[in-house]
């Protein structure tokens, strides 16, 4: 009776244990020298924040995440490169160097990530956008329920330049029941499903521009700052009367983390001079003389000025013509939590410097003991010689 009593006990003591272990995803690899900052985004409802993975003086990074299901994320690297990854239960993932790759890089570890990472290099060998959907629209016949539908759609759908709600919305129709059911998708569907919106931009075009010393700015030169892209005119009184409302935000908000772009789209550079002086605009000013023919004209299919959109240091499109009070309250606290992950990968940099030196202390201090010690060893050992020579000399 008692042992039918301890093996029922032990029972239940397993199915509790096991009921409170939860899963766990995790990922780790080498990126760079050392000291870096990698984010990772969730890309929807069931991880909606970004996790931060911090590399340490060897450039190596680890990172876990207790999941009972596969949960979609995108990795963020130092260099604005992006790369889905799926936090799969049990899974071990690492990050390697893949010189096959159009980016480089390769995740390795997990069906989903696997099938994943074999569409996205067939799809990066085919130059033709039908041949593109053709092999897209295949796959996802074939993997209705897969979560990696929901990067294709993502990559080569709606973070493109001409994203267009029509294509979309047909592939969405072609995804399987449950993934109508994820938050992205389900946020994505209300845009492509209404006809007074468009998906525009989530990830913001690429632009290239010489300031007046020379230096040439892109997209990436703001990698790590929140950057105001201002459309403007000096001919047009809604771009000045624009301008002059957020003119305060380059002093109110920490320019470590935020800077402001003015792009004119002035013939008369001397009127766009002027009214820059006049009215105190603030920000780093440059002219398209390309005008209504420019690159982000076209790109965003502008039509009335001013168009202003706020690109997150991931460079994606967060905002779009916002007001002054939008931007400060958007922005007040993502920068806070910017400038704290800058002061922990401050201090976890310093941590690493003094551990490096205590180590390098330490094995000096070693190797001068050893040397002292051999230097020892030698003189008692020729004083041995020595001697023995002098006892057989007499």
């Amino acid at each position: 009776m008692k042992r039918a009593a301890l093996l029922t006990l032990s029972a239940l003591l397993c199915i509790i244990s096991c009921k409170e272990s939860t899963p766990t995803f995790t990922f780790g690899g080498r990126y760079g020298n050392g000291n870096d900052t990698l984010y990772l985004f969730g890309l929807d409802s069931r991880h909606a924040r970004i996790d931060t993975l911090l590399t340490d003086n060897k450039g190596k990074f680890t990172y876990s995440l207790a999941t009972d299901t596969i949960i979609p994320m995108t990795l963020v690297l130092p260099d604005g490169t992006t790369m889905p990854v799926y936090a799969e239960p049990e899974v071990n993932a690492t990050l390697i160097t893949d010189s096959t790759s159009n980016q480089h890089w390769h995740i390795a570890g997990g069906a989903v990530q696997t099938l994943c990472d074999s569409i996205t290099k067939k799809l990066d060998s085919i130059q033709g956008k039908t041949q593109r959907y053709a092999v897209i629209d295949a796959f996802i016949e074939q993997h209705p329920l897969s979560e990696v539908n929901i990067h294709l759609l993502q990559k080569y759908f709606i973070e493109t330049p001409d994203a267009k709600n029509s294509l979309i919305r047909q592939r969405i129709n072609n995804i399987g029941g449950t993934l109508h059911d994820n938050s992205y998708i389900a946020e994505i569907k209300k845009i492509v499903t209404d006809k007074n919106r468009n998906i525009q931009h989530i990830s913001f075009p690429h632009f290239s521009y010489t300031l007046p010393d020379s230096t040439i700015i892109t997209r990436n030169s703001y990698d790590n700052k929140y950057l105001l892209v201002n459309i403007w005119a000096s001919w047009d009184s809604a771009s000045i009367r624009y301008l002059r409302n957020i003119r305060h935000l380059t002093e109110e908000l920490d320019t470590a983390y935020f800077a402001m772009l003015n792009i004119s789209l002035d013939h008369d550079t001397a009127a766009w001079h002027k009214a820059i002086a006049a009215d105190s605009i603030t920000g780093i000013h440059v002219c398209d003389k390309k005008m209504w023919e420019s690159n982000l004209v076209n790109e965003f299919t502008i039509e009335k000025l001013p168009f202003t959109v706020l690109v997150s240091p991931y460079q994606r499109a967060e905002l779009y013509n916002p007001r002054s009070e939008e931007i400060t309250e958007h922005l007040d606290s993502v920068i806070d939590k910017f400038r704290k992950n800058d002061v922990k990968r401050k201090k976890k940099a310093e941590k690493d410097t003094k551990a490096k030196r205590e180590k390098e202390l330490k094995q000096k201090e070693q190797l001068e003991r050893e040397t002292k010690e051999q230097e020892e060893k030698d003189k008692r050992l020729k004083q041995r010689i020595i001697g023995k020579e002098f006892l057989q000399a007499n």
